[in-house]
């Protein structure tokens, strides 16, 4: 059963432990570790400093051997795999996100892959349309399912609004979005567009920007309103 989906940890842990293995190219993948405790994210360390093609078979190989040698004997423990946790890489973001997306594609199903970045969470930066099955967490921010501190803090979203975020080709900054986000007194859910009909789910409330939003996406929110939910517009004016 998966312990994560678009709105968090479906169970709160009452905490997170990361154990790291080396999944470096110098790694032999032979990992020897003790791990009792009953929440665990493993994290395997490509050390991804730069994104190299010739190097995905090997790193395909070490999540292999994670999922035959450690997965097998540590299922019920197991909240997920971090892929990659450490600064936005200096590659473009869409790169990076389909470089994760290959190695998440070894995993089994039921394990969830994260990446942890050391930065506020942007919704519009990394949003889902790039990282469509990677579960992310950073520093701060609206959106990810980890907050990174001193410990990983699990996140859950459960609220009645929910907020359509444009698509990332209308543009990555918009003052209206920002100020929509920063004066909101009440819980809310992000929803990036392509994605309003599968997670409109306990939703009453769906708040767009109709000068950003696609003919397409307009259309999934008459769907919302069809059903009974509440669209409120929001002018970029």
């Amino acid at each position: 059963m998966r312990t994560v989906d678009h709105r968090g940890f479906s169970s709160l842990p009452p905490s997170i432990t990361l154990i790291e293995l080396d999944a470096s190219l110098s790694s032999d993948l032979k990992w020897e570790v003790v791990a009792d405790a009953p929440h665990i994210l493993w994290e395997l360390d490509f050390q991804l400093d730069q994104i190299n093609l010739a190097h995905l078979s090997s790193h395909q190989l070490a999540v292999k051997c994670f999922a035959e040698s450690i997965w097998e004997k540590h299922q019920e423990s197991t909240l997920g795999v971090v892929l990659y946790r450490g600064r936005v890489p200096a590659v473009p973001l869409e790169e990076f996100a389909e470089y994760l997306h290959h190695l998440a594609a070894y995993l089994p199903d039921e394990v969830p892959p994260f990446a942890l970045f050391d930065c506020a969470g942007d919704p519009l930066k990394f949003s889902k349309e790039i990282f469509p099955h990677i579960h992310l967490g950073f520093r701060s921010g609206p959106i990810g399912a980890i907050k990174w501190e001193e410990t990983l803090i699990p996140l859950r979203y459960d609220a009645a609004l929910g907020i359509v975020l444009p698509l990332r080709e209308k543009g990555l900054q918009f003052d209206v979005v920002d100020k929509c986000l920063e004066k909101l007194d009440r819980p809310f859910r992000l929803i990036a567009e392509p994605y309003i009909t599968e997670e409109w789910d306990e939703l009453d409330e769906l708040l767009i920007f109709p000068d950003l939003i696609s003919t397409w996406g307009m259309r999934m929110v008459q769907g919302f309103e069809a059903a009974g939910g509440k669209v409120t517009h929001l002018s970029l004016l």
